[in-house]
C-alpha cells in the first residue's frame, strides 16, 4: 500500500486524462460556463424593449398611461390592440416580450380612488428584460395613481404642497453606491463567476475522491494510517488547487475585463485568498464523498445543491433575515466569508485588514474541515475494524 509522493501523483494524472468525466468538468466546463453564463449578462444595460398595449377601457387616461411606459427609456411600445389574442400572437412570436393589459373602467375608477387591477405579463426567460419591463410599468403606474390621488385632494381645496405630500407621503431616494449602474448583471455576474469554479471543483474533484475510497489506496482502510490518508489527498489534490488557482489568474485577468466588472484590490490578495478557499472546499469535498458509494450519486447531489447553496451562502439574501438553524449552516459554507470577502475588495476596495473578520472564519472553517476528515478516518477505520 505504500507509495511514494510521485507514485501517488502519476497515478492521479493518469485518472484525471482516462476518466472524460472528470477532464471535462475541471478542464472544460468552467471556460465554457463562464462565457456560456456570462453570455446572458453580456448586455447587462438594456433598452428598446418591445411591450404590447391592450387597451379595454380606451379614455385618455388609458392612452396617457400607454405614452408614458412608452417615453420611459428601457420601453418601446410597439402596438395598442383590443384583444389579448391579438397581443398573444405577437408575445409568443416573441415580437414583444410583455402585455400591459390595462382593463375596462380603469380611468372611471382611478379616478374614483376605487382599486383597478392592471395586469402585465412577462417573457421571463430573459429575466433582464422583464424585470426593465415590470420596473418600469410600476413607476409609470404610480405616477398616475400619485397624480390622481394629488388632484382630489386639490379638487378638495387641500394646497397644493399638502396635496404633493398626502399624494406621495414617501418619496424614495436611490443611490447606488457600490454598482453605480443600479444593474443586477454587474452584482450578480462576479460571484457567479466563482460560483462557476467552486461546483465544477466540487464535482470534479469530487469523482476523484470517490474513485479513490472505492477503487484506489483507500478501498482498504484497515491498513491505512491517518498520516497516510492524508498524504494520498494531499497529492490528489495538489492538481486541483493549482489549476483552480490559475483559473482564478485567467478570471481575474480576462474574463472580469471581458465583461468590463469592476475589480479592486491587489491581484495577488485575490489569489491568496482564492487558494484558501479553495483548500477549504477540497477538504469538505473529502469529508463529504466519504458518504457516497458511485461518483454519479455524487454527481447528481452536487449538481442539484450549485443554486440552494449560492442562495444560503449570504450574497443575495442577508443572513440575518434567515431562520437561526438556517444561520448556523450558512457559516459552516466556505463560500459565506469569501463571497463576502471577495466583494468586500474588488468591489469596495476593502483592504486585507477590513477583511480579517472573514479571513478568521474561512481559516475556522479550514481547522474545522481537517478535525471532520480526522472523525471520519476515525470512524470508518473502526467500522472496518469491527466488521472483520
Amino acid at each position: 500500500m505504500k507509495k511514494r509522493w510521485i507514485e501517488i501523483f502519476n497515478d492521479e494524472l493518469r485518472l484525471l486524462f482516462d476518466d472524460k468525466g472528470i477532464l471535462l468538468t475541471v478542464i472544460v466546463a468552467p471556460i465554457l460556463y463562464a462565457f456560456f453564463i456570462g453570455s446572458i449578462y453580456m448586455d447587462k444595460e438594456v433598452s428598446d424593449i418591445p411591450l404590447a398595449v391592450v387597451d379595454m377601457d380606451h379614455s385618455s387616461l388609458s392612452r396617457k398611461v400607454s405614452q408614458l411606459v412608452d417615453s420611459n427609456e428601457k420601453v418601446v411600445v410597439k402596438g395598442h390592440f383590443s384583444t389579448m389574442e391579438e397581443a398573444m400572437y405577437y408575445f409568443n412570436n416573441l415580437d414583444v416580450q410583455g402585455i400591459l393589459l390595462i382593463p375596462k373602467d380603469f380611468q372611471k375608477k382611478t379616478m374614483n380612488l376605487d382599486g383597478v387591477k392592471v395586469e402585465l405579463i412577462l417573457n421571463n426567460t430573459k429575466f433582464l428584460t422583464s424585470n426593465e419591463l415590470n420596473k418600469g410599468v410600476q413607476q409609470v403606474l404610480l405616477t398616475v395613481a400619485g397624480g390622481v390621488r394629488m388632484q382630489y385632494f386639490v379638487s378638495n381645496k387641500i394646497p397644493v404642497e399638502l396635496a404633493k405630500q398626502k399624494a406621495q407621503p414617501i418619496i424614495p431616494v436611490i443611490k447606488s453606491i457600490y454598482n453605480p449602474t443600479n444593474n443586477y448583471g454587474d452584482y450578480l455576474l462576479p460571484i457567479l463567476l466563482i460560483l462557476i469554479l467552486q461546483q465544477t471543483l466540487i464535482i470534479g474533484f469530487g469523482q476523484s475522491a470517490v474513485h479513490e475510497y472505492k477503487h484506489g489506496l483507500l478501498t482498504d482502510l484497515g491498513n491505512v494510517s491517518f498520516q497516510d490518508f492524508i498524504k494520498i489527498f494531499s497529492v490528489k489534490s495538489f492538481y486541483y488547487i493549482i489549476l483552480y488557482a490559475v483559473y482564478f489568474f485567467i478570471f481575474f485577468k480576462l474574463i472580469f475585463s471581458h465583461y468590463n466588472l469592476t475589480f479592486k484590490g491587489p491581484l495577488l490578495l485575490h489569489i491568496i485568498l482564492g487558494i484558501i478557499f479553495l483548500m477549504v472546499v477540497v477538504l469538505y469535498v473529502i469529508f463529504l464523498t466519504s458518504f457516497f458509494r458511485t461518483s454519479i450519486g455524487w454527481t447528481e447531489v452536487m449538481a442539484f445543491s450549485t443554486y440552494p447553496l449560492f442562495l444560503v451562502s449570504g450574497y443575495s439574501w442577508p443572513i440575518e433575515a434567515m431562520p437561526k438553524f438556517l444561520q448556523f449552516f450558512t457559516n459552516l459554507l466556505p463560500a459565506t466569508p469569501y463571497y463576502k470577502m471577495f466583494n468586500m475588495v474588488s468591489v469596495q476596495g476593502a483592504s486585507f485588514i477590513d477583511v480579517i473578520p472573514e479571513f478568521i472564519h474561512l481559516l475556522f472553517l479550514l481547522l474545522l474541515g481537517y478535525f471532520l476528515i480526522f472523525i471520519r478516518f476515525r470512524f470508518l477505520k473502526f467500522k472496518k475494524r469491527d466488521i472483520l
